[in-house]
């Protein structure tokens, strides 16, 4: 679909009503039907790499276990023992057992019940039915994406294509490893967080650094990818003197992938990522990571950390606070998208997708 269809469709069409980023029923409706029925960027491979590596998260209410198996394959569960529901580990490291810190009771690396203390004395003890419950697990070019709908559709059959476009702006991303994250608590609903990065009409007003250092705002661009729920962000790099690095070799692109999961692609071949998860209905926790060959962070990536964190990166949690006071004012009529049938940098076509698709999900007009 061209873009400037999608503009004579919805040439009125106004943001979304305050109560989705501050009601705590409807956002109690979003936890299930988008955040619980989705594929959500929860670590990278390389975070688990051996046999016995484990790494846990906490997706609001519900902890998650990833733990690489002593045969290699990628397991997830629910954090939490059988028996009386206390979580089984915290953070991460490396175990041979997965042993619930409450009575003992010790799990295999893929989930089955080892041993629970004195069960041999209790009659019809049956340890070969009892397990951790699974969740859908996938290594997506070496990012590990969970999914809480055991139903789910695999992730390549959700977001098609990506993939092959992925590897065809960076070629060796299945090389790369975590090296370097910092996160932060943005006080805001998690879909405003979603918008701001998904739109660049205020990059050029509050992100002068990043429009400069970065991209090239005459060439960016953000479209739907296909008919499929991810969003396509595209720019030749920065001709600026002022670029923060040598930016030659390769273009920006960056790809969302509903709900709240971003891979991005800086010039030059810096990878790097954003995910979301939920905290509240007016708070969210943003997790901001680097990779690189080998695990390391060299003086190039340093810089780009640096700057990203001093600039776009503080920018946008000052910029998401403020947004998230207003949606709370009394005051507040949503206007008008700006959605520009050029597509240009300065067009909100990204957020009438957004809404579009939250409204699909919880079946609100």
């Amino acid at each position: 679909m061209r873009n400037h269809d999608l503009v004579e469709r919805s040439a009125t069409l106004r943001g979304l009503d305050a109560r989705y980023f501050t009601d705590r029923e409807l956002f109690a409706r979003i936890l299930d039907e988008v955040f619980y029925r989705n594929w959500l960027l929860a670590c990278h491979a390389s975070q688990v790499a051996a046999p016995g590596d484990f790494l846990t998260l906490t997706l609001y209410d519900q902890d998650i276990l990833i733990a690489r198996g002593e045969d290699g394959a990628l397991n997830a569960f629910y954090n939490v023992c059988q028996h009386r529901g206390h979580p089984l580990a915290r953070g991460s490291g490396h175990r041979k057992l997965l042993v619930c810190p409450y009575h003992r009771w010790s799990y295999a690396l893929d989930g089955s019940l080892k041993a629970a203390p004195n069960s041999q004395n209790v009659p019809g003890f049956d340890k070969a039915s009892i397990c951790l419950t699974p969740v859908r697990v996938e290594d997506f070019l070496g990012f590990v994406f969970i999914n809480l709908d055991p139903g789910a559709r695999p992730i390549d059959d959700v977001y098609p294509g990506v993939r092959e476009a992925m590897l065809e702006l960076c070629p060796d991303v299945t090389t790369r490893k975590y090296a370097h994250h910092h996160e932060a608590d943005e006080g805001c609903n998690w879909l405003t967080a979603v918008e701001n990065y998904n739109e660049c009409y205020h990059c050029k007003a509050c992100h002068a650094s990043f429009a400069r250092g970065i991209i090239d705002p005459d060439s960016y661009r953000v479209n739907p990818f296909g008919d499929i729920k991810v969003l396509h962000h595209s720019s030749h790099a920065t001709r600026s003197a002022d670029a923060w690095y040598d930016v030659s070799g390769a273009d920006y692109g960056s790809f969302f992938l509903w709900p709240a999961s971003a891979i991005q692609f800086y010039p030059g071949g810096v990878v790097n990522s954003y995910h979301w998860r939920p905290l509240a209905v007016d708070d969210v926790r943003v997790y901001r990571t680097f990779y690189s060959n080998d695990g390391s962070v060299d003086e190039t990536l340093q810089k780009v950390i640096d700057n990203d964190r001093a600039t776009t990166f503080r920018e946008d949690l000052d910029l998401v606070k403020n947004v998230q006071r207003g949606l709370k004012s009394r005051g507040y009529r949503p206007g008008p998208l700006v959605v520009d049938p050029a597509g240009s940098i300065d067009s909100e076509l990204p957020i009438q997708k957004l809404h579009e698709w939250l409204r699909e999900a919880v079946g609100q007009t």
